[in-house]
This record gives structure tokens, sequence and C-alpha cells, in this order.
């Protein structure tokens, strides 16, 4: 297979000899996911920024056009589709249970445990309106971090004093969706362990059967109200790896979905579409537009990006009241990526080189896995 033509800005462009199949695509390892997580975050960041400032904005962009989701509702429903796709892609090179589960617990806890130690013992006690010690001695402080890192749907939002008086309170209010995630890693590894990632058409049939009951009969499924729609931007992804060598990627059809949601606007069809053509999207941007290939060189940044932009957000209005949402975005957009940068090098990166760790292998000098790709996290 001939390798993609580089140009000097450091894109490249895709081989042109015809092949669409996301299969095909995969193979090459060159693809666009991780501009999209990075583009993904900050549209977090963006959408936020209307919450937490003061109204005088104009608003969210898309909900003045009169999309049915907001930018940051768009932006997660992207990233559980790339996590679909990429965490059941990462059980079938695995193939066990116990080195699936330690690469997703390496990946998703050591950047959020941070992220809820500073803010509770670090931002905290600097921006609370008590006094420090009566701050210190408030058992809601460790229950902060320890209630989240349960990853349970009750978690904890406020610190003592901390943001009050503010257009909201919650120190991080980003972090309800990794509750969620967490749980889709259960499901992946269940459908792993049962077989049902590598037979194509039993693993569709009980991954539909899960979306119809969670649209129908969500009593039945054992998951918060809440996270219905991201398990099933979620299970789309897992729909794709499944029919990865069967799927392809192509303009006019991107250009069709854009269509129809666009002459479905006013109709009961359009949210449907619309998820629809956001979940081909993600795929399209990856595999279809110029890839930047000398961005991996610079690591990645988009998990740390989701994670601190609230709390930097909320910072940056405790500092200056009358900030515009737009300036907020703009500044938290900065920080937020550059500690996103010293999260994966100084925290991230490291803490994923324990996944090659076994207790088995100590001594033995055995070889390492192939790879997997990456899990699609903010």
């Amino acid at each position: 297979m001939s390798k993609p033509s580089s140009h000097s800005d450091g894109r490249a462009l895709q081989p042109a000899n015809g092949e669409t199949s996301i299969a095909a695509h995969l193979a090459r390892r060159s693809d666009n996911f991780l501009l999209l997580r990075i583009f993904a975050a900050l549209a977090v960041i963006y959408g936020h920024s209307f919450a937490l400032t003061k109204p005088g904005d104009l608003g969210d962009m898309f909900v003045r056009s009169g999309w049915p989701m907001y930018s940051g509702d768009m932006a997660v429903a992207m990233f559980f589709v790339i996590s679909g796709y990429m965490v059941s892609g990462s059980y079938l090179v695995r193939g066990d249970l116990w080195e699936f589960t330690k690469a997703r617990l390496l990946r998703i806890v050591p950047a959020f445990a941070l992220v809820l130690v500073v803010c509770a013992y670090g931002i905290g006690p600097l921006l609370s309106n008590q006094p420090m010690g009566d701050y210190f001695r408030d058992p809601a402080v460790a229950a902060y971090a320890w209630k989240n890192l349960r990853f349970s749907s009750d978690m904890a939002w406020q610190l003592p004093g901390v943001f009050q008086g503010q257009m909201r309170d919650a120190v991080n209010g980003s972090i309800w969706t990794l509750p969620a995630e967490m749980r889709m890693y259960v499901l992946t590894a269940a459908l792993g362990v049962f077989g049902l990632l590598t037979q194509r058409w039993l693993g569709t049939a009980c991954m539909l059967l899960l979306v119809v009951l969670g649209i129908t009969r969500p009593e039945y499924i054992p998951l918060h109200p809440d996270w219905f729609r991201l398990a099933g931007f979620f299970a789309v992804g897992i729909l794709v790896q499944l029919h990865k060598d069967r799927l392809h990627v192509r303009h006019t059809a991107m250009l069709m979905l854009l269509l129809l949601v666009y002459l479905s606007m006013r109709s009961r069809a359009m949210p449907w579409l619309f998820a629809l053509a956001l979940a081909y999207f993600c795929f399209w941007f990856a595999y279809r537009t110029p890839v930047w290939r000398k961005l991996e060189q610079w690591g990645d940044p988009s998990y740390g990006i989701y994670l601190w932009g609230w709390p930097l957000q909320q910072v940056l209005v405790a500092k200056m009241p009358a900030i515009s949402a737009w300036h907020n975005f703009a500044l938290a957009a900065v920080l937020a990526t550059c500690m996103g940068y010293v999260s994966w090098w100084c925290l991230e990166r490291p803490a994923l080189k324990l996944k090659h760790w076994h207790p088995r292998r100590l001594g033995t000098g055995a070889s390492i896995r192939t790879k997997p790709p990456g899990d699609g996290l903010p």
C-alpha cells in the first residue's frame, strides 16, 4: 500500500487509491481523531462560557441557528462516538480483560484524580469565602474528591464557599460524563468477554436490542437517565467498529446527510438525522480531511483540556466578574490547552506506560503487544 504524500506544512493527503472503507483507513494508522478531540474539548469550553458568565452576549451560535444541540452537547456526543469506536477496537487488539481494564483505568483515573485534588486543596481554599481553617475542617472538601472518584451518578459538585454568587457554583460541571464513560467501558468489556465483538451480526443484534430498550423501556437498563443519549452515541461507535470493513466514508455521503438535516429542520426526524450526521462527521473528519501528522508528536491534550476548562472558566469569572463570554472562552481555551499539555506530558503519558506492566511477566522478558488505537477520551 502506498504511503500518503507528505507536505512541508506537516499535513498528509489520503491515498488516492479508491479505498474508502473505514477498515482500510484504520489500517493506514493515520487519522485526524486527535485534532477532532481537541476541537471538541474547546467546543465544550465555548459552550460553557455562555452559561458561566453574566448574560450579555448573543449566546451559542449553534443554538441561535436552530440546531437541536448546543456546542457542548455536540462535542460530548462526538467524544462518545469516537470512544465507542476506539475502546471496542482496543479490546479487540488486546483480547484480554485484565489488559483492557488496566489500560482504561490508567487512561481515565490519574488525570481525573489530579484535577479533583487541585480543585479541592488548591483552588478551593484560595477562592472560598470561608476562613481557610474552616474550609479545610469541612468534611465536604475530602468528600469532593473521594465521592467523585467512585464514578457514581451521585456526584459532588460544590466546595465550601467556592464560586458562591456566580452564575453557577459547580466547581467542575464537565465531569458528569465520566461516570457514563466508565460504564461504557464495562459494557465494552462485557461484549468482549462474551465474544460479541468478534461476532459481527450477533454483536450487532445485541447492540440494537440495547438501543431499542434504551428508547422504549429505559427502566430495564441500569443507567442514569442523563446517560442514555451518551450511551446511544457510544453504541454507534461500537457498531462502526463491528462493520468497519463494509462501511465507507465519502464526501458525497457527508454532503447528503447535511442536506437532509437542513431539509428536516422543522420535522420530528431532525434530531435523529442530526445525530446520524454528527456520528458520520466524526469519521469523515478523521479519515477524509488532510491529516495533521505532526500534531501527535506534541502529545494529546484533549482530556486535560476537557477536565480543566470549566474550573479555569470559573476562576476567571471569580477574578473578573464582568468578563464577557467570548473573552472567558478565549482566555480559558489558552489556559486549558496549556494545562492539557502539562497533564499529558507530566501525568497521562507516564501513567499510560504502566499499561505494559503485568505481574505475571516480571522477569520474563515478554514482548509488548502492538500498540492499540486510542480510546477517544476528551
